[in-house]
Parts: C-alpha cells; sequence; structure tokens
C-alpha cells in the first residue's frame, strides 16, 4: 500500500488532472458507474465543526472513503483506495490539498463548460483556502485578464492577491460586492451562512459557482439570482436535500423547479444540454461529493512518478 503526503501530491497533482478526472468524476456520478450514497456527517456538540466520512465505488475498479473533519478553520482529511475486487489496499493519501484541488477542478470543469469562451473577469468571494486553487483553476480554463477577491478580512485578501500576482495572475483586492457587475465568471467559496452578492447586479451572460454554503439552512446566492439563473448540481439529490442555495428558494418559490437542469455530469458527457445562449447567466451548484475524491486518488495512485513496482498488502510504502 502507498502512503501519499501532502508533499507528495503537491509535486504531482496538475491543474489538467484535477480539472479532468473531476469532470470523469461528474460524467461517472451521471451515468451511475459509480456508487456514492449520501455523506454521514457528525457536527460537534460545540458548533465549532463537523465530520464527514465519504464513501463510493467504482465497480471493477476501486472502493474508496473519505474521511474529513473541520474545526474552526482548520480541517484533516484522508483517502482510503481499495481495489474492487481483490479488497487489497492500494493507498492512504492526505487529502487536505486533494481536496482543495479537486474542489477547485470540479469548479474548473463546470466553468469551461458553462463560462462563455471569453470570459475574462473573474470575482471571487473568499480569502480562505479554496480561493486561490479556484483562481488559478478557472484561470487555467478561460483567458482570465483580471482576477478580483473579495473576503471578509481586507488584509486577507490582499495577501491572496499579492500570492496570485507572483504566480503571474492579474489580481486584486476589493471590497465592493456590487462588482460583480464587472464579472464574467463569478466564484464563491465562503464560510457564508447568508449571501454575499446582489443577484440583480450581474450582467447577462455571467458564469456563477457556487462552491461555499453545504448545509440547507445556509446560502451564498439570493433569491434574484434564484429567479435569474439556470442551474446545474454536482449531484442532483444531494443539492435538492442538502444545497441551501437551492433548498431555500425552492421552497419560497424564488427558484422554479424546471430551472434546476440536472447534474454536471450530464451536460459534460452531452445528454444535458449546457449554456444555449450568450446571455443566460449559468449556475453551477458544488457540494462536493466522493466520487471526485476517489477518481483524484486513483488518478494520482496511478501516475508514472508514484507508481510502486510491487506492494505488500500488509505493509506501507512511505513516498515523502
Amino acid at each position: 500500500m502507498r502512503l501519499l503526503s501532502e508533499a507528495a501530491l503537491r509535486r504531482v497533482l496538475t491543474p489538467e488532472l484535477a480539472v479532468d478526472s473531476s469532470a470523469r468524476a461528474f460524467i461517472a456520478l451521471s451515468r451511475n458507474a459509480i456508487l456514492v450514497p449520501t455523506r454521514s456527517e457528525i457536527q460537534r456538540p460545540d458548533g465549532e465543526g463537523v465530520v464527514f466520512a465519504m464513501p463510493g465505488f467504482l465497480p471493477g475498479r476501486v472502493f474508496g472513503l473519505k474521511l474529513i473533519a473541520t474545526r474552526g478553520a482548520a480541517s484533516t482529511a484522508l483517502v482510503l483506495i481499495l481495489d474492487s475486487e481483490t479488497l487489497a489496499p492500494l493507498g492512504l493519501l492526505s487529502a487536505d490539498f486533494l481536496t482543495d484541488w479537486r474542489t477547485a477542478g470540479g469548479i474548473a470543469a463546470a466553468t469551461r463548460l458553462l463560462a462563455r469562451p471569453d470570459a475574462a473577469v473573474h470575482v471571487v468571494f473568499g480569502a480562505g483556502r479554496l480561493a486561490g486553487p479556484c483562481a488559478r483553476l478557472v484561470a487555467h480554463v478561460r483567458p482570465i485578464a483580471r482576477t478580483l477577491i473579495i473576503g471578509r478580512t481586507a488584509a486577507r485578501a490582499e495577501a491572496l492577491a499579492a500570492t496570485l500576482r507572483a504566480e503571474g495572475l492579474a489580481a486584486e483586492a476589493a471590497t465592493d460586492p456590487a462588482l460583480v457587475a464587472q464579472a464574467d465568471i463569478v466564484t464563491t467559496v465562503t464560510n457564508a451562512s447568508d449571501p454575499v452578492f446582489p443577484g440583480a447586479a450581474l450582467r447577462p451572460g455571467a458564469h456563477v459557482n457556487l462552491g461555499g454554503a453545504f448545509r440547507p439552512d445556509t446560502r451564498e446566492a439570493d433569491d434574484t439570482l434564484a429567479a435569474r439563473g439556470l442551474f446545474w448540481c454536482d449531484s442532483l439529490d444531494a443539492c435538492l436535500a442538502r444545497a441551501g442555495d437551492l433548498v431555500q428558494p425552492l421552497a419560497s418559490g424564488a427558484l422554479d423547479r424546471a430551472r434546476v437542469l440536472g447534474e454536471i455530469g450530464a451536460a459534460l458527457d452531452g445528454s444535458l444540454r449546457g449554456r444555449q445562449a450568450t446571455a443566460e447567466i449559468t449556475v453551477f451548484k458544488s457540494l462536493g461529493n466522493a466520487a471526485q475524491d476517489i477518481c483524484l486518488a486513483e488518478d494520482a495512485l496511478a501516475l508514472p512518478g508514484l507508481a510502486a513496482p510491487s506492494f505488500d498488502p500488509k505493509g506501507v510504502s512511505l513516498e515523502p
């Protein structure tokens, strides 16, 4: 069995792999080619965090289980991969960076399909750990000429913008949510419980990625966006049950169920439509799915630079 560290994964996970692996995971999910039950969730009694258990099964290939625990801003994640036939353990991967990269990869895969090809201005809400990966991977799939980082703390937003500028992205910190009026692409990766920008300010043709709120009582988008947008989900059943960005406006009537078109995987494989008109406002709701973790972990274990010539199921090989 391979034990892959954060350092090893940072060395080998490329933007192409992150985006393509998430696209593969979404397609498998929509085709029922991977079995992913609803994740188990335990809220900490002190309200400071949550523990998720996220299993998935690719018949004839692998079984995977992701565990992720959060407390405040801290998190720890692991992914275990087994051979689906022999049950031999193939790998145990530290998954903090993998989680960030698969989340951003999924958002970029949806953006690659739904955003206008000429989209050049990207507004990111949030300056935490997911904001940087999302800015980088969206810029990998669209010709982004300007990235605006809007965070709760101006210093953190400016620090992230400076890091992105040092990497070659034209990034700047901002404070006014109404700047979404300039956006071709909006990505939200916040801990907010209430909407973070005015949906009325979005111009026709914008694409929105909602990647933060993951409980029915939290949301990042307002009722105006719910009424204007067309929605695709990573997992339709999960989003209809757990995503406040859908649950709340559907319950109030602000969102017509017919505007929730289905899963992004079905659009990626051509069985569901994507963007059909330049003026459409397209919205991707990402809750995160174990299919993404399992596919990316499987892909990482198969990379030439990490592949072991042989392994002992009872032993552990440490990749520094």
